[in-house]
């Protein structure tokens, strides 16, 4: 997702019409294809490779920059670092600058100020071009995983791009004034050099993203060093352009339609799934050179789907409708969750005007302006007047029309959500006051509490607050504790952890022992509630991203983990000693994501009856907690406009999957092993709110805040067949 404005061939204060030999076409329609995959993507999930646009960005910025050096240095034997430097802020700060600056204002305007103020702090980082490591931080946290997702996020390509070319500029001037001087300059000489060194740099960077890609994914997806052998493709082929020079037209021809084909085949081929950005990342960044490479010297002919003039001024505007498109989609969908096809018409008309508006009246006036050129005198600066003031105030007008259209967006967001179905209330639920009210259990007072939540039209005072949602308000088990074992990284102690993570009388005559992973570790409230009476120890096995179930699993971004296996030999060893009079498991459904054999529930299922199999005769009893249903983060979907309904969420069928098959664990242990779906305590029928009497459920997707896991103290009470002083 890489800024095509970072890519343009046209430099310095020249026109842009198509007779200029340096602007090809053919590689307009090539960002075009590049921006739309990525939009489309971000906006509908379709196609599931749509990300690999930025890998063509990346392979189109290099060539062109390259190719810009190497004229350079060819036609004065030197590359002036000053004037390259200087034609990056003019053709890049302005666009992006307006662009993090409106994102931060409409935050502040939508969001809650904590999720703003992050932002804020996303916005410097991506100013610095620094965010590409921001990111790559959150996303490998799995303290930060599960939270609000960043509208400015997909500036982390634009900081790869310009830490690669805070390198290259000079490493290539450097080896051309030790290698090239000395002899006879020439320009096969100053392309050897060059291309030897690309080559170097991009075979080292190819190596160490094929490592990253599956020890650290994640990393690897955002990191400079795993990326720049994509822009080093790009800039080899510049390198060694004139061997392309003199191809027949018929192959011209073929090579761009057999690159077209491959840049298409890999947005459907390539899912998220996908060990990124090595090895398969090829696909896209070779087939996009292979189209670069069929212009070189000429333009191939019979290409109208990459040359025609819509694909060319997609290509013209792509920079700023890159920069322009995430923050309408987030902010879009935020105002709008459940407007369906009218909100995406809608995103698509406001990033593509956004993005022209801004291309006329900021981006493009300011890249041609002689400001910082040669030609800098007054003459230059009437011309440019008279060029470009007509083109900016249209732009300024259409960009008033898109503020206009936000604006009544904000006013109008909460009456256009459509209506929510009638929620769903068991007979013996009641609303209002009444004598049989008073006669429920502690479980069915939280259904009657999530029941009425469904039918809320505006939100009620929520604790905890919903500045106060985020990593820290999560269980305090987890958060101050230090209780999740492999939290922040592997090297945890597994023994120190289980020994400090001692909770309720540890003399006490009766013992729990809670196992299982970031899910199971978020009943710990619960669970000290249930047993606030005394006479029960609470003790805690819990590790990140490691389920009950004996099966094998991916960690974060896909990579190996295998310490979860050792971690639950670990953890069948303490409870054999420990000997529990009740075991209580609890994992989250979404393990059935990260399974490394790609298995199904039944897979879950038979993991989990091993690993059961191997504690039974040391333990009293097992109750087997299911997870909460997996829902969209309160941060996400909550806005100073909005309702509860924004945010109303549903049963997948993958978490269902999961729950029918462990329904079954009972069958093989009798009266021993009790299954409990909790899915009633998070929805009524198939809607899922984000609260219930007031308390938000979730601190993110998955995991429950400390409030609302004490809040359900009681029915867990009543579950595992304790009974709290509440009840």
């Amino acid at each position: 997702m890489t800024s095509g404005l970072a890519t343009y061939p046209r430099v310095g204060h020249r026109k842009t019409s198509s007779k200029s030999p340096t602007f090809r076409r053919d590689i307009q329609g090539l960002r075009a294809i590049a921006v739309l995959v990525v939009f489309l993507d971000h906006m509908l999930g379709w196609p599931s490779g749509g990300f690999v646009g930025v890998d063509m960005f990346f392979v189109i910025s290099g060539f062109v920059i390259t190719g810009t050096l190497l004229r350079e240095y060819t036609r004065s034997g030197h590359i002036s670092a000053g004037g390259f430097y200087a034609r990056r802020v003019k053709r890049i700060m302005p666009a992006a600058t307006l662009v993090l600056a409106v994102t931060v204002i409409v935050a502040f305007l939508v969001f809650t100020a904590q999720r703003a103020a992050s932002v804020l702090w996303d916005s410097v980082a991506a100013f610095f071009f620094v965010s590409n490591w921001r990111f790559a931080a959150v996303g490998t946290d799995y303290f930060q995983q599960g939270g609000a997702v960043s509208p400015l996020q997909h500036y982390w390509s634009l900081s790869v791009e310009e830490q690669f070319y805070f390198v290259w500029p000079w490493l290539l001037l450097g080896l051309l004034v030790i290698f090239a001087r000395g002899a006879r300059q020439t320009d096969r000489v100053t392309r050897i050099v060059a291309g030897t060194t690309i080559t170097a740099v991009s075979a080292a960077s190819f190596y160490w993203a094929i490592l990253q890609s599956v020890s650290s994914p994640t990393a690897a997806y955002f990191s400079t060093l795993t990326r720049g052998w994509e822009l080093g493709l790009g800039a080899l082929l510049a390198i060694i352009a004139p061997l392309f020079m003199r191809i027949h037209g018929a192959v011209r021809t073929v090579f761009a339609y057999v690159g077209i084909a491959g840049m298409v085949a890999s947005c459907f081929v390539i899912t998220p799934t996908t060990v990124w950005p090595a090895p398969w990342a090829l696909l896209p960044t070779l087939s996009t050179a292979l189209v670069i490479a069929s212009g070189i010297g000429t333009e191939a002919r019979f290409i109208w789907p990459i040359t025609n003039p819509i694909a060319v001024y997609v290509g013209d505007i792509s920079y700023s409708l890159y920069l322009w498109h995430f923050p309408v989609i987030v902010f879009g969908k935020a105002l709008f969750p459940d407007a369906g096809i009218v909100v995406n018409f809608g995103i698509a008309i406001a990033g593509f005007g956004l993005a022209a508006a801004a291309y006329h009246a900021i981006e493009k006036p300011i890249w041609k302006s002689p400001l910082w050129s040669d030609n800098g005198g007054r003459r230059a600066w009437r011309d440019w007047r008279h060029e470009f003031a007509p083109q900016a105030r249209s732009g300024a007008l259409i960009g008033l029309g898109i503020a206009t259209f936000t604006l009544v967006a904000l006013a109008l967001a909460p009456t256009l959500a459509p209506a929510r179905p009638a929620p769903y209330i068991a007979a013996t639920d009641s609303f209002g006051p009444s004598p049989s009210a008073t006669q429920l259990n502690a479980r069915q007072s939280v259904e009657r509490e999530v029941a009425e939540a469904t039918a809320l039209t505006s939100w009620p005072k929520l604790t905890p607050s919903i500045e106060q949602i985020g990593p820290g308000s999560k269980v305090a088990p987890w958060v101050s504790d230090g209780c999740l074992t492999f939290e922040r990284n592997t090297s945890d102690d597994p023994a120190t952890k289980a020994a400090q993570c001692v909770y309720g009388d540890p003399n006490a005559p009766k013992k729990i022992v809670l196992w299982g992973d970031s899910v199971g570790i978020s009943w710990t409230p619960a669970l000290q509630t249930a047993v606030a009476s005394g006479g029960w120890s609470i003790h805690l096995l819990t590790a990140r991203e490691c389920p009950v179930s004996d099966v094998e699993v991916t960690g974060a971004g896909g990579a190996p983990y295998p310490e979860c296996d050792t971690y639950r030999e670990f953890a069948i060893n303490t409870i054999r000693d420990l000997a529990p009079d009740l075991l209580i498991t609890a994992q989250a459904s979404t393990t059935i994501e990260r399974l490394a054999s790609g298995g199904d529930a039944t897979s879950i299922r038979d993991g989990y009856i091993t690993s059961l199999q191997k504690v039974s005769d040391s333990v009293g009893s097992v109750v087997a907690l299911g997870a909460p249903p997996p829902t969209q983060a309160i941060e996400n979907c909550y806005t100073s406009a909005g309702r509860p309904s924004d945010c109303m969420g549903g049963i997948e069928q993958r978490h269902a999957a999961v729950s029918q098959a462990l329904a079954s664990l009972g069958q093989s242990f009798g009266e021993k092993v009790k299954y409990v779906n909790t899915d009633d305590l998070f929805c009524s029928g198939e809607q899922c709110p984000v609260e219930a009497a007031g308390i938000i459920m979730r601190a993110d997707t998955a995991h429950l805040t400390q409030e609302y896991s004490e809040h359900l103290g009681p029915a867990i009470g009543e579950i595992i067949g304790i009974a709290s002083p509440n009840t």
